[in-house]
């Protein structure tokens, strides 16, 4: 953030917002629901105004505004590989009337496996939602290692993940294909062949602000390759790692869906993999 900016916002404080602008589901999501969890979980534990926050896989940045907005907090450095974030300013222009972005936000857009500890910055709390399912499982062991180095002695880290892949909509396609366990059933050219056949409109919660640049055809491609990146994670792995790491678990909670699951999955995988579609983990540098 610009000298201009900082001292435009020391003068003048931050500009002036309004949810009432509110029109965009996927915003409305991440703005309200997203945050208020996360300051459920984090807010808890550590004093959002005056502590220092990552947030791994920021995204597009609307749940960290929100924090900000809603909940007081003055610094989050959000990063991620790709640059959604990018698109903020206009984001908040257009969802809250919203004229500039707070300098308590700043982004950076990294490499898969960049060591963010090489900074030497040191966060009270680190944050990551619905992220790292999509870490390269051969670079998982790394880079929690790496973000506990960036975590000051007694800070927390807030993981969420949802779906998880063995769960009825674990390949995050559902906004194409509402079959339970599908991408457990079918072969890949069969489930491509559901999404590519698709017609119709998205649900408007699921449609990120990164549709536009793919179009829709490009978009349906993009997020199959997403699918087909995954890297299977189950709760009990990532507590695995976490622990592998050097954290130590302060809170955990797992949800579950009440479908009925087809029995032959039932004779492939455990029961919990395939009902458990959601972990929230706070995590604990001692």
């Amino acid at each position: 953030m610009g000298l201009i900016a900082r001292l435009q916002e020391r003068l003048l404080g931050i500009a002036p917002w309004d949810a009432g602008h509110i029109t965009d589901e996927w915003f409305r999501a991440h703005f309200e629901y997203a945050a208020d969890v996360v300051n459920h979980w984090v807010g808890g534990v550590l004093d959002m105004p005056s502590a220092r926050f990552l947030n791994f896989g920021c995204g597009d940045g609307i749940t960290d505004l929100s924090l900000v907005l809603r909940y007081g907090a003055t610094s989050i450095h959000g990063v991620d590989v790709r640059r959604e974030y990018q698109k903020l300013p206009r984001i908040a222009r257009e969802q809250l009337g919203m004229q500039r972005v707070p300098v308590a936000l700043t982004f950076e857009t990294i490499q898969s496996g960049d060591a963010l500890a090489q900074a030497g910055v040191q966060y009270d709390g680190i944050m990551s939602w619905s992220t790292f399912e999509h870490v390269r499982r051969d670079q998982l062991a790394t880079i929690l290692a790496d973000l506990h180095a960036c975590l000051r002695p007694g800070g927390y880290f807030f993981i969420q993940i949802e779906p998880l892949y063995f769960s009825p909509y674990g390949s995050h396609l559902r906004r194409y294909d509402d079959t339970p366990w599908h991408h457990l059933l079918a072969t890949e050219d069969a489930l491509w062949k559901v999404i590519e056949n698709h017609q119709g409109p998205i649900d408007p919660a699921e449609v990120d602000f990164g549709f536009a640049d793919f179009g829709v055809d490009g978009y349906k491609r993009f997020v199959f390759n997403e699918y087909k990146a995954l890297n299977r994670l189950t709760a009990d792995e990532l507590v695995q790692f976490a622990k592998g790491a050097g954290f130590s678990v302060a809170r955990e909670e797992r949800r579950t869906v009440d479908l009925e699951v087809p029995e032959g999955l039932l004779s492939q995988y455990p029961r919990d993999w395939l009902v458990n579609n959601e972990i929230f983990l706070l995590l604990r540098k001692d």
